[in-house]
């Protein structure tokens, strides 16, 4: 298989004569025959199909786009000369044989020359990139946020079998994830291209060709979706709405989790345990990798090494401590296995053209795969997960090896819906169509509960039924520096619960490497440290007492700012804004374009990671430690470092020096940061109290806490009320304001007032829910990093 080749637009044919007919233009020449339709689906959403007549089915297999919106509103097309007009309420669309042009009031988008091609099954839009200075999204990629003269081969791959001598680069391409999403920019205006086919398809943004953007599909059917800006929150949000936004995750999955491919036996799971409390570093969830089964058999225990893997797993519970399980797709092809006798007696195994079992060479040996494409497949597979989740008193789902990885079996010759549809119109939906099926299993065994599922693979669609990490990636300051576009750009595209494996996966870390992964990953979406057997062991503790000491403090920060990243995963669910994004997100400019080296949380937190080692890049000596330099982009304002306990002027590049226990971490002027201040044991947290940590040097500080139960799905029905927050001083006096609405008990939740950086402030006026009290305010210490400062409370 060969990756990174296109077919050149000139091997393409063109159009040469267009004709008209309701709601359907139709493009016509030698070696063509396209139909396009156009349909208005959403505000700010408009959909152009492209029916290509040599593709033998031309049904639309994908899943990405919600029911609600698959359907539209058609427009009906007229006939002006030789050009075809769309006139719709999101955009309007004009189509010769030589151009498509795509108009918005605030963005224009036209192809090049003879930009429409066909070639067999293939389909070329390549449209020009004028005044384009921006290009962002394309899923999970590698290398640097601004994809403008990069491309994207959006076919799921098992990406260290794929290049199993250059996984450790830092570009590659294809990935795991295949979301088929561009955001382009042209000065401050941001229009969304979603190519929805979930076959293989390239994006090159100027990278064969300067000035030129080329969408290719290798078959099947494209809708593109038109989502409009103007900015690239609106895009962002917009894109959420029609493919879904991540439902909230149980409060124990926010945490620190522990997982390594080699943890074999029960007693090291329960050493585990002791020794996370030793080190007095909280935990939220332990993982099993494939070492826990019998013989890589799904759905079984190898009672050897776990003779009672319920009580285990109750015990880890009762201190705090969640169990994960891998779950492959591949079942063991064994006759008298009960899992293999019982899916071919369902008959929900993938078959080649000719009707047999497909089979591969994974983990257990001979294997075959579940069509989760079927719904028949689905109901038994979930029946078959959620009876070993209760038997196991397992919490969560970690799915892998679903690219899907076949081994030395060519993917090609698996088929679905009882061998009758061909591999690629499935292929990129496989790991979806899992995550849907289990899913469905977590519903079954908890209708009211939270799930928590993390997929390695994963397509435009798939974040509305599980999380998503990064893969199997390296131990090496490149994958450090990578990690953080690459969740960027996976964030933009729609997967908002999502990180990469810290400390890097393959290959041996080092003590520094460890304790920058854990501080640059420390307020990612999703946060586990994740090694392969026989690298060097990476838990928190294995280098000794001062990188501990580094990791421990960024670690007890996440679970400090624990009720604030559960106020952005609330914010995403009710609004599509990613959790973690880049500071082009909120601020323009020239020099936000290309900036990847630091992240947002939301919109207060400011995070400029360490993401070079000793001897790599700029460093300093200070009063006797070794510190290294980099420069920080703050935006205009003031920002708060919380990691010299001081307000700094925004508006500028900062040069910063770091000793290997401090993380550059920022908040904004006019933030409400929601903030724990209980005690710390792993996922157990009572947020019946909750600080609000404001920091409001020039300007009010405002935000929305929502309420709910942080356990069920009831928020969905809307059960759930919003705090609103004002804070803002007068003379030495702080006023501080709450005012609850909602559907949710008022007063269920007790806030505490911490003013930063406001040593003059001596009075607080507290108003909740109409309630005013005064009193005096008092100085106190809280703790972030490995250091605690002055705050007024």
């Amino acid at each position: 298989m060969f990756f990174g080749q296109k077919i050149h637009p000139l091997n393409f044919d063109y159009a040469d004569t267009l004709t008209v007919a309701g709601d359907t233009v139709e493009l016509i020449g030698r070696g063509v025959q396209l139909r396009v339709r156009c349909a208005d689906v959403a505000e700010g959403c408009l959909r152009l199909r492209f029916e290509n007549a040599q593709v033998d089915d031309s049904h639309q297999y994908s899943d990405a786009v919600l029911p609600e919106w698959r359907e539209g509103r058609p427009v009906i097309a007229r006939l002006d000369t030789e050009t075809a007009l769309f006139a719709a309420e999101a955009g309007r669309v004009e189509l010769s044989t030589t151009q498509l042009r795509l108009e918005r009031a605030d963005f224009t988008l036209a192809t090049v020359t003879a930009g429409i091609g066909c070639r067999s099954e293939n389909l070329l839009l390549n449209f020009a990139l004028s005044d384009i200075d921006g290009c962002y999204g394309f899923g999970e990629r590698t290398k640097r946020l601004n994809k403008l003269g990069d491309s994207a081969d959006c076919l799921t791959v098992d990406v260290v079998a794929m290049f199993r001598h250059t996984y450790s680069r830092d570009d590659y391409d294809p990935t795991y994830v295949a979301i088929p999403f561009a955001i382009l920019k042209t000065g401050e205006r941001f229009l969304g291209l979603f190519f929805d086919n979930p076959g293989r398809a390239i994006l090159d943004a100027g990278k064969s060709q300067s000035g030129e953007f080329w969408y290719q599909s290798l078959g099947g059917t494209t809708d593109l979706y038109l989502v409009a800006g103007p900015s690239l929150a609106e895009v962002t949000r917009r894109y959420a709405t029609l493919t879904g936004r991540a439902p909230l995750p149980p409060l124990w999955a926010l945490g620190y989790h522990q997982c390594r491919w080699g943890y074999q036996y029960e007693a090291e799971f329960r050493e585990l345990a002791a020794q996370f409390a030793a080190a007095e570093v909280p935990v939220s969830a332990l993982w099993y990798d494939i070492d826990y089964m019998d013989g890589c058999r799904l759905f079984t225990w190898d009672r050897v090494d776990f003779p009672d893997p319920a009580a285990l797993n109750r015990d880890l519970k009762a201190v705090g401590i969640r169990a994960v399980t891998i779950i492959d797709p591949g079942v063991k092809r064994e006759p008298g296995y009960a899992v293999y006798d019982s899916g071919r007696e369902q008959a929900a195994f993938c078959q080649t053209a000719s009707g047999r079992e497909y089979v591969g060479k994974v983990w257990p040996g001979d294997t075959v795969f579940p069509d989760f494409t079927l719904e028949t497949t689905r109901d038994w597979w979930a029946g078959r997960l959620a009876d070993f989740l209760r038997a196991s008193a397992v919490d969560g789902v970690w799915l892998d090896m679903n690219d899907p990885a076949t081994g030395y079996s060519r993917t090609e010759e698996m088929r679905f819906n009882h061998g009758a549809i061909p591999h690629d119109r499935y292929h990129n939906q496989y790991a979806h169509f899992m995550a849907m099926a289990s899913r469905q299993a977590c519903d079954r065994l908890d209708p009211e509960g939270r799930p928590f599922l993390l997929t390695r693979s994963a397509c435009a669609g798939t974040q509305r039924y599980s999380a998503v990490w990064t893969g199997d990636n390296a131990s090496n300051w490149k994958h450090l520096r990578m990690a953080l576009p690459c969740s960027l750009n996976l964030s933009l595209s729609g997967a908002a619960f999502n990180g990469p494996d810290v400390g890097g996966f393959m290959d041996d870390t080092s003590a520094e490497l460890l304790v920058r992964w854990h501080q640059a990953g420390c307020l990612f979406p999703f946060f586990r440290n994740h090694s392969i057997r026989h690298s060097r062991s990476q838990e928190p503790w294995q280098f000794g007492l001062e990188p501990l000491v580094a990791i421990r403090g960024a670690i007890r920060s996440r679970y400090r700012l624990l009720p604030y990243l559960y106020q952005c995963f609330f914010a995403h669910w009710r609004s599509g804004d990613p959790v973690m994004r880049p500071l082009l997100y909120h601020y323009a400019g020239p020099e936000y374009v290309n900036l990847d080296d630091q992240y947002l949380v939301g919109d207060a937190l400011l995070v400029a990671p360490i993401l070079h080692g000793e001897g790599q890049g700029p460093e300093i000596v200070r009063a006797g430690v070794k510190m290294q330099e980099r420069a920080i982009r703050l935006p205009p304002g003031f920002w708060f470092d919380l990691n010299r306990g001081e307000w700094v002027e925004g508006g500028q590049l900062v040069s910063y020096a770091a000793a290997l226990d401090e993380l550059p971490l920022f908040v904004r002027d006019g933030a409400v940061v929601p903030y724990y201040a209980g005690p710390l044991h792993n996922s157990i947290m009572d947020l019946s109290t909750v600080e609000l940590h404001l920091f409001c040097r020039e300007k009010p500080a405002r935000f929305e806490y929502v309420l709910d139960d942080q356990e069920t799905r009831r928020y969905q029905a809307g059960a759930y009320g919003i705090a609103h927050i004002s804070a803002d001083s007068a003379g030495e006096r702080l006023q501080v304001e709450i005012a609850e609405s909602g559907a949710y008990p008022p007063d269920t939740v007790r806030f505490i007032p911490v003013v930063y950086g406001r040593p003059e402030l001596r009075e607080l006026e507290f108003t909740v829910n109409g309630r005013t009290v005064i009193r005096s305010l008092q100085t106190e210490r809280r703790e972030w990093l490995c250091r605690q400062w002055p705050v007024r409370a």
